[in-house]
């Protein structure tokens, strides 16, 4: 069975109750994972997920899916990841097995996968960056935030963006507000730039903090390692002037860096473009995707990435069909093949005015395959 059907049949709701666990009214329950002495797993039944907000979980602020809480709670993590991913996948399917009425109703005695102990591989304990673990519990929020917003949403829908699909976030600045308020969230946000203190007062008295990147849909930039390590906002307003905001000391690679067996990588303009390449199975299958921060944003991070794929064949700059893209394209492609001289550069020959994530808007997805197909050698 393929992990998107077992996502598709099995919940988390399903297997919090195969294993005898129980959730408060607030959907949080005592974490399986840590010693948790009060409640700090979250479940969030809208994307099927579960996340520990607790820095003494193994789970290193990783959201969870029921393939990975099943992983988690079975030990598998303690395998190699294939060996780990694949006795997940065995659970789940004996879970599966179960009449649905039996996996929605009482818990049922639990039975593990018996494991090769000679298979087993050393438990390695390391503690997670502290701020990938922190941004990866903002973004968890924000992803799960669309769900509850209907203008983030509508918006985008709008871009032709499919939030199941990808992961976006939606930052309504509501994070550090009512029962969410808590000192030791504000102090992280203010010291990486999620809060901003700009001396106001509220009405009550109290420290009044401006939220970074308020009304903006929110991407994640990644390191080697796959963690988060900056945000890209983007304004759902229609302002002109004020729409591109990233994260104070921005690193990391949207969608993520490029896998190392990358042997075509298509360079976009924007994030948005390259979300929406990702939607594109066919083309998501043939090439590595990699977004540039601009016109101007071939950063020394983007060349040391494309500096470690050794089996490189292509480069294909699919940016902006107007002037501050062709200058782009003219200014990037030289250098790289000047440092590349073996690697074939080549470009996407945009209609005017128009981007990836416009032309996806008024066309066809096969469009975007057209255009690839008929790209021209620098």
């Amino acid at each position: 069975m393929e992990i998107k059907d077992i996502k598709n049949m099995l919940t988390i709701a399903e297997v919090i109750k195969h294993y005898g666990l129980k959730a408060d009214k607030h959907n949080r329950l005592k974490c399986p994972f840590h010693d948790d002495k009060t409640p700090s797993l979250q479940l969030y039944y809208k994307t099927q997920t579960a996340f520990c907000f607790s820095t003494n979980c193994t789970t290193h602020g990783k959201a969870l899916d029921v393939i990975d809480f099943i992983m988690y709670y079975e030990g598998f993590d303690k395998l190699s990841p294939s060996e780990a991913k694949h006795a997940a996948i065995l659970k789940a399917e004996e879970i599966l097995a179960f009449p649905r009425s039996e996996r929605i109703g009482n818990a049922i005695k639990k039975s593990k996968i018996i494991i090769n102990p000679t298979t087993q591989a050393p438990l390695i304990s390391k503690q997670a960056n502290e701020k990938s673990m922190f941004l990866e519990r903002m973004f968890t929020y924000f992803k799960n935030a669309v769900h509850n917003s209907k203008p983030a949403r509508e918006y985008i829908e709008s871009r032709n963006l499919d939030y199941k699909q990808i992961e976006i976030g939606y930052n309504a600045g509501q994070f550090h507000h009512g029962a969410r308020k808590d000192e030791s969230l504000i102090n992280d946000c203010l010291k990486y730039g999620i809060l901003l203190d700009l001396g106001l007062k509220s009405r009550t008295g109290e420290t009044a903090y401006k939220p970074f990147g308020k009304w903006c849909i929110v991407f994640a930039l990644r390191n080697p390692s796959h963690e988060i390590t900056g945000l890209y906002f983007r304004s759902t307003l229609s302002d002109k002037d004020q729409r591109h905001f990233y994260l104070r000391d921005r690193s990391g690679l949207y969608p993520s860096y490029p896998k190392a067996d990358t042997q075509k990588l298509i360079l976009t303009e924007s994030i948005i473009d390259a979300a929406s390449l990702l939607q594109q199975e066919e083309i998501k299958n043939k090439y590595e995707i990699l977004s540039l921060y601009g016109t101007n944003g071939l950063t020394e991070e983007h060349q040391t990435a494309i500096r470690k794929l050794k089996h490189l064949t292509e480069i294909i700059f699919f940016l902006n069909g107007d002037e501050p893209g062709n200058k782009a394209v003219g200014k990037y492609a030289p250098m790289l093949k000047s440092e590349y001289s073996n690697l074939k550069i080549t470009s996407v020959s945009v209609p005017e005015n128009e981007d990836v994530n416009s032309l996806l808007q008024g066309h066809s997805p096969e469009i975007i395959s057209y255009l690839i197909e008929t790209r021209k050698e620098y």
